[in-house]
């Protein structure tokens, strides 16, 4: 449709009042501001959709927002713009509510989660009073948070062959390696990454890769930060530990902290919305070496073991020399089908404290467990062994919203607080809505660990010797603790 522009000395000096006024002119409703409006030369057309590579998507400095921005469009009265989260691709989910909604500015902040896929949709809207019709098409923009990729694995890789082939390199920090989404893959070794921090990763959410371990010795190895999300592990056929740290420790990691006689690893171990069965062993080992890994953080993952008879001296989280200054695991289910359980879910050795690893004590250590749900894990072991934490005020704890249900031989909030009462570590022993519920009946003896309130009824998980950990208990259901997968429709 053709364009009516209609010049004048008065629109020549409105022209330069608008070259000097766009930016302040030029911002978003919804952040509190309320543009002024103003007129164009511009009437009787249909607008155009704004061209893609004019829109503009950056992320805020503090990585908690993005602004995505465009030009300004003369004669429309607005634009419409809707803003989803794409990452599965069979279900769309809308942005902070921003479906369809008119804004009169042309600059725009949203939320920015992790590893998200979004897609950001505009169209023109017209302007009755100078009869200008909506843009016919609309523009859509697809951007991303999740970090660059380095290379993406094919479907039917072998992953011990591939990185024997394709070594790490050398020069280059956190390195991400994609899955094919629903790809097959297989781990026919021990996969050892050294001292290079590797993120192995699916960018779909819902449509994880599949990784089976198909040899005893199968298993990562790191003396690095290693990151893993939105995988299957099939752990069946391997008796090495999931993870595991490197036997030969890098010398350059012996006190990198500044002090101390342990190897750290400054960074986390960080395990994300991921699958594990059939984990007949370790689930991490410091492979009898002084580690001191700084972070390992478990978040919405689920855990099958099915552990060997050979093995239930052991724990799942062994550091035999080292520790874990701070661990988490949160929003995470673990069960157990085999005959026997480890000793131990987490234990340390004795010695292992962050200020014999180059901390100062005001850095704290941490045992976090939050909104999980546990069933016959160390039935008549331990829960928790660290003796160097025990009775320390400058170990945090932070438990909340866990079931447990045959795990810890009766015994799990004493074992967490190392044997120690929760007056040991001031105000810094968080427990609170935990079910402790061993061989038909709730815990007794807990109210001088465990100081919140505590649940003292039936779960009644569903059907937890196949792996369905939903609670049916009335009181759970009511606070819903546990996972929250459980609680999913």
């Amino acid at each position: 449709m053709k364009t009516n522009h209609f010049f004048s000395e008065r629109w020549l000096c409105f022209y330069t009042f608008m070259a000097l006024a766009t930016l302040s002119f030029c911002s978003c409703a919804r952040d509190g501001f309320s543009p002024e409006t103003f007129n164009s030369d511009v009437f009787h057309t249909q607008l155009a959709a704004i061209p893609v590579d004019s829109i503009s998507v950056i992320p805020a400095t503090d990585g908690s927002k993005t602004v995505i921005s465009w030009p300004v469009v003369f004669g429309a009265s607005g634009y419409r713009v809707s803003v989803y989260d794409v990452t599965n691709s069979a279900k769309s989910i809308v942005v902070d509510s921003i479906m369809g909604e008119v804004i009169d500015g042309c600059t725009l902040a949203v939320k920015r989660a992790e590893d998200t896929n979004y897609r950001f949709v505009i169209q023109v809207l017209g302007n009755k009073k100078e009869y200008n019709t909506d843009a016919a098409d609309s523009t859509t923009v697809t951007f991303t948070s999740f970090t660059p990729t380095y290379a993406t694995i094919p479907s039917g890789t072998d992953l011990s062959a591939y990185f024997l082939e394709n070594p790490v390199p050398s020069d280059t920090t956190n390195i991400n390696y994609n899955l094919e989404p629903g790809g097959q893959y297989t781990v026919s070794n021990a996969v050892d990454f050294g001292i290079r921090e590797v993120t192995l990763r699916n960018t779909n959410k819902t449509d994880k890769a599949i990784v089976q371990y198909t040899s005893k010795e199968a298993a990562f190895i790191t003396a690095a930060p290693l990151t893993l999300k939105n995988i299957k592990f099939d752990c069946s056929t391997s008796s090495a530990p999931v993870i595991q740290l490197s036997k030969d420790a890098p010398a350059s990691l012996l006190g990198a902290k500044g002090s101390g006689s342990y190897y750290n690893i400054i960074g986390a171990i960080h395990i994300a919305n991921c699958d594990f069965t059939g984990v007949q062993g370790d689930f991490l080992s410091d492979n009898s070496k002084m580690y001191c890994l700084e972070t390992f953080l478990m978040d919405n993952c689920t855990v099958q073991t099915s552990t060997l008879s050979n093995m239930n001296g052991l724990a799942y989280f062994y550091f035999k020399s080292g520790f874990i200054k701070d661990i988490t695991i949160r929003n995470s289910s673990w069960w157990n089908t085999g005959n026997t359980s480890m000793k131990y879910f987490i234990q340390y050795s004795s010695g292992g404290r962050v200020d014999r690893a180059g901390y100062n004590t005001s850095d704290g250590e941490n045992v976090n467990f939050l909104n999980c749900s546990f069933y016959d894990l160390c039935k008549s072991g331990q829960w928790c062994n660290y003796n160097g934490f025990a009775g320390r005020n400058y170990t945090l704890f932070d438990v909340e919203n866990n079931i447990w249900v045959d795990c810890g031989n009766g015994q799990i909030p004493r074992r967490i607080c190392g044997g120690r009462g929760a007056s040991s570590y001031s105000t810094k022993c968080m427990f609170n809505n935990n079910t402790y519920w061993f061989n038909g009946a709730a815990e007794t003896g807990n109210t001088s660990y465990d100081k919140g309130y505590q649940l003292q009824s039936d779960p009644a998980f569903k059907d937890p010797v196949n792996g369905n950990l939903t609670p049916t208990g009335s009181e759970q259901v009511s606070k819903q603790t546990g996972d929250p997968r459980w609680f999913k429709e």
